[in-house]
């Protein structure tokens, strides 16, 4: 499913077209909206897997025409789409040479907004499939042949984000699909098994999110599978190790009724790390340090920092960090706490320290940020 950001001042035209336009039966979905061009910039910065802006022409601040010819250099691959009045003609053909995809004239007609946004979804989808088939073959290249020249290309992909891992499924079912699942990629198809590459997997949950999905897809099949999982990691050039973990993963991790799960297991690897990273998970408020964990399980802090980010994809202070910012975003959005006990709630002392900390990973203060996701305008 491809995203939507819509950008409209009037608050009947932009509610109206979040709530009443079957977005999701047209495959997509509505992430956000914004009252003006400026805080339409600070979304697409801070959510850059939007996919097309539906922006209008007159706002406040910046225009729809500035939006668009900003957006075309900060935001190349994003589709844009601008609604104008009768009377704005000249102005949807400057965006069109700005480079805007198409324009609509308002008020919007249903049917011909149904036409534009289907134009465009399957632009979209012809792109996205010629980038994955390129991922696969740059993938399969460097695990199979050790093209480390190949690095620079899959870096090049804009689609890629570090949390790598692979996935091998082995079967003798001659009816195997081929997984549909976001972030995933089938690298080979044999007869006995198949191949994943897989990204942007944040944690341990990642798999797990995994897994349940391919347990649906074989929940209507009586044959027997086993799904071998690497561990995950941050670093590219890590990417022939974790292809050769799966290749050797034989821990026995999980079973459902045709599915058997196993993990990569490393041999000086001696604690249940998951159990650990539930732990944290549970005291994410506590102020200990990676140092005093690790003393706490009888290693050394070099070995627990090298399994934390083999096991989570980041350092340990970085998983803390969004760790604890994520439950403040949930707290913001769903309670009336004020700032300082929401940054008591998660573990900061210092509420000027969290504000601090919440704005560089957000871009947004607290109250910026709480004000956005209730639909608050600014103060001025």
């Amino acid at each position: 499913m491809f995203s939507i950001l819509i950008v409209d001042d009037e608050w009947t035209i932009r509610e109206g077209l979040k709530r009443t336009v079957p977005w999701s039966d047209w495959g997509i979905e509505v992430v956000g909206t914004a009252t003006n061009g400026n805080d339409a910039l600070q979304i697409l910065a801070d959510t850059p897997q939007i996919n097309i802006l539906l922006t209008d022409i007159r706002m406040p601040g910046i225009n729809g025409l500035e939006l668009i010819e900003t957006c075309r250099t900060r935001f190349p691959s994003l589709k844009m789409v601008l609604l104008t009045g009768h009377d704005e003609f000249e102005y949807a053909q400057k965006a069109i040479k700005f480079g805007a995809d198409d324009f609509l004239l308002k008020p919007t007609n249903i049917d011909e907004l149904k036409t534009t946004i289907l134009s465009i979804r399957n632009k979209l989808q012809s792109k996205q499939q010629e980038k994955d088939e390129l991922v696969s073959l740059l993938i399969k290249d460097l695990v199979e042949h050790n093209s480390l020249e190949n690095l620079d290309k899959i870096r090049a992909i804009e689609i890629i984000h570090p949390g790598y891992g692979f996935i091998i499924i082995r079967s003798m079912d001659k009816n195997k699909r081929v997984l549909n699942i976001e972030n995933v990629y089938l690298i080979e198809d044999k007869t006995d098994q198949q191949v994943y590459f897989c990204h942007s997997l944040k944690n341990e949950e990642g798999w797990k999110n995994i897994i349940d999905q391919v347990n649906n897809y074989l929940a209507d099949t009586k044959a027997l599978y086993t799904l071998h999982l690497s561990l995950i990691t941050s670093e590219l050039t890590q990417l022939i190790n974790i292809y050769k973990q799966a290749c050797t993963a034989s821990e026995f991790y999980n079973k459902s009724e045709n599915l058997t799960i196993y993990k990569y297991f490393d041999e000086q690897y001696t604690l249940d790390f998951e159990e650990i990273i539930r732990y944290i998970q549970h005291h994410y408020q506590e102020t200990k340090s990676q140092s005093e964990l690790a003393k706490q399980l009888n290693i050394s802090n070099s070995y627990f920092s090298k399994l934390f980010k083999q096991h989570t994809g980041m350092n340990f202070i970085d998983y803390i960090t969004t760790k604890r910012i994520e439950v403040a975003k949930e707290l913001l959005c769903s309670t009336t706490l004020k700032t300082y006990e929401i940054a008591h709630e998660v573990g900061y002392i210092e509420a000027r320290y969290f504000s601090q900390i919440f704005k560089k990973l957000t871009n947004r203060t607290p109250l910026e940020y709480r004000r956005m996701k209730q639909q608050i305008p600014p103060l001025d």
